[in-house]
């Protein structure tokens, strides 16, 4: 009993020493890279069905509640058709405040396009129910697509 709690006790450590602190070499890597770059790479792997890219003018129409002034850079794509739920959304804010404000505007998207869906295309749920919001320092990740989990690493694989 007390080996295996010396063991997790030493793999939790282990964890938590794996966080990002402020001037982590991960958080130089990530300054280098633009939203486009990590959104090319999802994009090689994950389908966006009739992809089209929005540009920063155009995110109020998508999410009402978003203060566009701190954005510093966007890669946003959406289903063109409008027949699809998949949405891919990178955004570089000024600051850390900045990207913590706009979970509201998201998550209410989210609730938006999930009642949306529920009736018009049940087979499409999953992709909404499995959403991704992730929030890394003055950076933003969305994502509704078929494979969330798949997402959600190759976006770890650059923080």
């Amino acid at each position: 009993m007390k080996k295996a709690l010396i063991i997790l006790i030493s793999a939790l450590l282990l964890l938590a020493g794996c966080e990002s602190a402020p001037g982590d070499k991960r958080d130089e890597i990530l300054e280098d890279t633009s939203t486009g770059e990590i959104a090319l790479v999802i994009l090689e792997e994950i389908e966006i069905p009739s992809a089209v890219e929005k540009s920063r003018e155009d995110l109020p129409d998508f999410f009402r509640e978003l203060d566009i002034t701190g954005i510093e850079e966007v890669s946003f794509y959406i289903c063109g058709s409008g027949a699809f739920p998949d949405e891919l959304l990178i955004i570089k804010f000024k600051t850390n405040t900045d990207a913590t404000n706009a979970r509201a505007a998201v998550q209410s998207r989210l609730e938006s396009r999930t009642n949306d869906f529920r009736d018009y295309a049940p087979a499409e749920m999953y992709k909404l129910e499995n959403a991704g919001l992730q929030i890394y320092h003055n950076w933003f990740f969305f994502f509704v697509t078929e494979d969330n989990t798949r997402v959600r690493d190759i976006i770890n694989s650059f923080l």
